[in-house]
C-alpha cells in the first residue's frame, strides 16, 4: 500500500476519533464533572446525549479504516504478525467500545425516567453488569494494544524514532483520565471523552511519523 493511502487511513482514523469525541461529549459532559461513570448518565440532558449518540455511531467505523492504516504501515516497517495483532486488537477493543457507547443514550433515559421508582436500583445493578463492564474489557484490550505497538516501535526497522513508544494509547489514557485530579478545569472536558482524546493524539502522531518516512525517502533520493 502507499504511503499516501496509509495517510488518508490514518486521518480518518482521526475523523473517527473526533467525531466520537463529539458524541461521547455530548452524551457525557457535565459541569463540574462526572460524578461517575454510570452515575454520569441521571444529570445529562437527554435531548442532548440524543444527539451524541448518532455522532457517535456515524464515527465508530472510521476508527477501523485507521487501524487498517496503522497495520499496513508497520507491515512495511516492523514485524508483519505483530502489525496484524495491533489491528486485531484495534478491531476488538473497538467493537467492544461500539457495543458500550451505543448503550449510553438508552442508558441515561432509563436510570433517568426510574428515579423515584422501584425499579431504579435494580436497573442501575443491571447496566453496570452487562454494559459498564465492556468500557473495563475495553481499557484491557487497550492496554494488550499498547504492549503490541510498544514492540513494533521497539522492534522497527525503519528508523522510526524509539520516543514514539510512549505515545501509546494506555499511557496517553492514564494521562487524559487523571487530569480530573492534577488539572481538573481542563480534565472535566477531556476526561468523559478520554479514549477519543487519545486516539486524535495516537493517530497524529502516527500520522507525522509516516509523514516523516516520506520525508526521510525523498531526502535520501
Amino acid at each position: 500500500m502507499k504511503n499516501s493511502t496509509i495517510k488518508t487511513f490514518i486521518f480518518l482514523g482521526m475523523i473517527g476519533s473526533i467525531l466520537v469525541g463529539i458524541g461521547e461529549y455530548l452524551l457525557h459532559f457535565l459541569p463540574d464533572g462526572p460524578p461517575g461513570e454510570v452515575s454520569m448518565l441521571e444529570h445529562v440532558p437527554l435531548s442532548r446525549a440524543s444527539k451524541g449518540h448518532f455522532f457517535s455511531i456515524i464515527g465508530l467505523p472510521f476508527y477501523f479504516v485507521g487501524y487498517y492504516g496503522l497495520k499496513e504501515f508497520f507491515k512495511k516497517m516492523s514485524n508483519a504478525s505483530f502489525a496484524n495483532l495491533l489491528y486485531a486488537l484495534g478491531n476488538l477493543a473497538f467493537i467492544v467500545g461500539g457495543i458500550w457507547i451505543s448503550s449510553r443514550y438508552f442508558g441515561a433515559e432509563v436510570l433517568q425516567r426510574s428515579q423515584g421508582t422501584a425499579d431504579h436500583a435494580f436497573y442501575l445493578k443491571s447496566y453496570e453488569e452487562h454494559y459498564q463492564i465492556l468500557v473495563w474489557a475495553l481499557r484491557i484490550i487497550i492496554a494488550g494494544l499498547s504492549i503490541v505497538f510498544v514492540l513494533l516501535i521497539l522492534k522497527n526497522h525503519g528508523g522510526l524514532p524509539k520516543w514514539l513508544a510512549f505515545f501509546n494509547p494506555i499511557i496517553l489514557l492514564i494521562i487524559i483520565i487523571s487530569s480530573l485530579f492534577w488539572f481538573k478545569p481542563l480534565g472535566v472536558h477531556i476526561a468523559p471523552i478520554a479514549m477519543n482524546v487519545t486516539h486524535f493524539i495516537f493517530f497524529g502522531v502516527m500520522l507525522w511519523a509516516v509523514n516523516n518516512q516520506v520525508e526521510l525517502k525523498q531526502a535520501r533520493s
